[in-house]
């Protein structure tokens, strides 16, 4: 079940959709993210239907026909029993498979099997990591003390260094020669009192000299870090592609224009610390110090890597760094047998825990509840050794506790489900699903998901439980999940809790009755894509109330005065040009990015309203966050200036500050006798568009669930009021 294609007409209000869910990337889940009333509960109650064997239909107009299907990549139905729905909440559903979760089974893996299997990738990584490192013989059990850990946790070790190699692509540690530096004779020289005050001194006028110098700060930006970035920047065409690089220091800011420039500038810098004469001193003292025999080899290969000598005071750390490096090198090999490690610790677990005494999933499934779930009661079987013997079904009890009564008070679920908030009593719907879950992962039942706002309404510790558990799930192979929320904070948590990413980031859209399921394109925050793109208009229009927000933050009364001109209409509005937003935009935003606005003698305003025009002529839905924001910008102004033109009050309307659209809608209501259509359309206009646009993209749900198709009449209707009311 790697891909499944949906396809339905005419069913509860959907009169098409087509759609092929892909779970084929590491069975990764599909989040769709639907507005409200668009068709999530219709797509759940077809498939409802069609588990059941029943045809779904057109409930309001049942003459049309109507089909579904659901079938996999080689177009073989699914089984209905294969389909599990997750409604949103369902306070009669409970799981019929409970009776099923016994651990009474044959083990179906065994150690021999497992060890197997790491231990060839395990040979293989070995091979590897002796070819990086030079040492021959018993690499894993020197990387075990060097770690601090016996031999016999070889596994644990590699296990600490994992973050480290996963966030690295190089290292100037890749290299180094491992019984050069850490031969018993070395090591038993570097351990000597005189020399660790050598190095110390020598190090502290490296350090002395890395804090005086031009580019780099100790700690934060060496020249090695300097030296991957040269490499990245080359391997990824920087230069070639016409960029350039800025390297900053107290006499200002050095262009680069080319990768020769850049390795140019590396190497004097490191030169100049090289070579500076009291850290040539030090070294001198270095050298002295070995000039033994023993010692000539250390003594050479340290005149070739100077920068090692500060690493000499911490030899354990030295390591680390080292072993880093070498696992880079042999990263696939060792990812890999992580990876299986992992999994198969788990199996092992597993065996364990299906080999002890009759023990029951359904303990592990009231576990899972009780510790994740925050409720007022908790969760018991009460007839575990019947039902282990098959005498009677499981019987779950529910058990309250109070401060003020001891022992918890036990009590039935019909008492239960009258006392219990929404929100406890979708827990305890939640409790039925994890039961169905962990009874199908038992029978080893493939299963797609489909998960229907299954965290509304829950406060933010148990939403969390849910994505936790959900993460659980999709873990195994069995559940292909697609999970469905019109709630845009829940759909950016589950992205990123469960690693959505890709085709598999989808939102719906809607086209008269029917739905398209498409890509999703917009970013958790928007505007980090959009300063990327200021040489398109459209993005800068609808980046303007962001400058004006962090304009606001930072105090700049000037730019946020200049640019709420734009959003509302001051006596400066219908004067400001693009090349006034061009200079605002370089002010606050003090980087490249506002560069790419084409500033010109254009007016703001009618650029916006161009813009408007454009969008409302165009067709389809769409969820262009953009497209919505100029389509508001441009409704408030036009209600603006229709509302200013029927006050006819200049004093009152140069008086007015915050939330200028609401206080002249205000001031129309009460004056005179308002038209009430015009009245009505100026109230639209408050509901729909909002008042304040925030950084945070989380204030951007609301505008994300309109319909964009309710912005353009809403424009429409306006511009022809405006046309009646403001003569030309």
């Amino acid at each position: 079940m790697e891909k499944v294609k949906l396809s339905m007409r005419h069913c509860y209000g959907i009169s098409s959709l087509d759609h092929q869910f892909d779970f084929s990337n590491n069975n990764m889940p599909v989040a769709l993210y639907a507005p409200n009333g668009m068709m999530k509960t219709s797509l759940a109650k077809s498939i409802h239907d069609f588990i059941k064997g029943e045809q779904p239909s057109d409930k309001i107009f049942p003459e049309k026909s109507s089909s579904f299907s659901f079938v996999d990549e080689n177009e073989t139905s699914l089984a209905p029993s294969s389909i599990f729905v997750i409604d949103s909440i369902n306070e009669k559903y409970q799981s019929n498979r409970i009776s099923t979760l016994l651990a009474s089974e044959e083990l179906k893996k065994q150690y021999d099997e497992i060890y197997d299997e790491i231990g060839k990738k395990k040979e293989n990584f070995l091979k590897s990591l002796k070819k990086a490192s030079g040492i021959s013989r018993d690499v894993d059990i020197v990387f075990s003390a060097d770690l601090g850990l016996p031999d016999s946790q070889f596994m644990t070790a590699l296990g600490r260094l994992e973050r480290e190699v996963k966030n690295e692509e190089e290292s100037i540690y890749s290299d180094v020669k491992y019984k050069t530096i850490f031969n018993e004779k070395v090591l038993r020289f570097i351990e000597n009192p005189d020399f660790e005050t050598l190095i110390q001194q020598y190090t502290d006028v490296y350090e002395r000299i890395i804090d005086n110098s031009r580019y780099f700060k100790k700690g934060v930006f060496n020249h090695s870090n300097a030296e991957v970035i040269a490499k990245n920047l080359k391997a990824n065409g920087w230069f070639e592609g016409g960029h350039s690089v800025s390297l900053n220091d107290s006499s200002g800011r050095t262009e680069l224009v080319s990768e020769s420039d850049l390795t140019e500038a590396i190497q004097k810098e490191k030169d100049a610390i090289l070579n500076d004469d009291s850290l040539k001193q030090m070294f001198a003292k270095v050298d002295k110090a070995l000039s033994n025999a023993e010692l000539k080899t250390l003594r050479d290969y340290l005149i070739e890597n100077p920068f090692l000598v500060p690493d000499l005071k911490d030899v354990s750390f030295l390591k680390n760094k080292i072993w880093v490096g070498y696992l880079i090198k042999c990263k696939e090999e060792y990812l890999n047998l992580l990876s299986s490690y992992d999994e198969s610790e788990e199996s092992l677990k597993e065996i364990i825990a299906k080999a002890e005494a009759e023990q029951t999933r359904w303990e592990s499934v009231i576990d899972i509840f009780n510790e994740r779930f925050s409720v007022p009661f908790t969760v018991k079987i009460e007839n575990k050794g019947d039902a282990v013997l098959n005498l009677d079904s499981p019987q779950i009890a529910f058990y309250f506790n109070d401060e003020d009564y001891n022992p918890t008070k036990k009590v039935d679920k019909d008492t239960l489900s009258r006392v219990l908030s929404n929100g406890e009593k979708r827990a305890l719907y939640i409790l039925n699903i994890i039961f169905e879950i962990e009874a199908r992962r038992r029978g080893n039942v493939e299963t797609l998901c489909i998960i229907d706002d299954i965290a509304d309404s829950f406060d933010y510790k148990n939403k969390y439980a849910i994505v936790e558990y959900l993460w659980d799930t999709k873990e195994s192979s069995l559940f292909h999940l697609v999970i469905m929320t019109h709630n845009f904070d829940f759909y950016r948590t589950v992205k990123g809790r469960l690693g959505i990413y890709g085709d598999n980031k989808q939102i719906a859209i809607k086209n008269g009755n029917s739905i398209q399921i498409e890509k999703d394109t917009l970013k958790d925050n928007p505007f980090f894509t959009w300063k990327n793109k200021f040489d398109d208009i459209e993005y800068v229009i609808a980046s303007i109330p962001f400058v004006r927000n962090i304009a606001e933050y930072v105090g700049d009364s000037d730019s946020y005065q200049l640019l709420t001109a734009i959003l509302h209409i001051k006596d400066s509005s219908l004067s400001l040009t693009m090349e006034d937003v061009k200079q605002v935009f370089k002010k606050v935003l003090t980087n490249e990015d506002a560069d790419k606005v084409s500033g010109s003698e254009n007016l703001v305003i009618s650029s916006i309203i161009q813009l408007c025009d454009t969008i409302a002529a165009q067709t389809g839905e769409g969820m262009q966050l953009e497209k919505k924001i100029i389509l508001s910008i441009g409704i408030r102004l036009i209600a603006e200036q229709v509302l200013i033109a029927l006050i006819d009050d200049n004093d009152f309307v140069k008086s007015l500050g915050k939330n200028q659209t609401s206080k002249l809608i205000k001031k129309y209501s009460k004056d005179g006798n308002p038209d009430e259509e015009i009245l009505k359309l100026m109230n639209q206009v408050q509901l729909m568009t909002p008042e304040n646009i925030h950084l945070n993209s989380f204030m951007f749900e609301p505008i994300l669930d309109m319909s964009i198709h309710h912005l353009k009449t809403l424009y429409a209707k306006l511009k022809e009021e405006k046309s009646s009311t403001i003569s030309v």
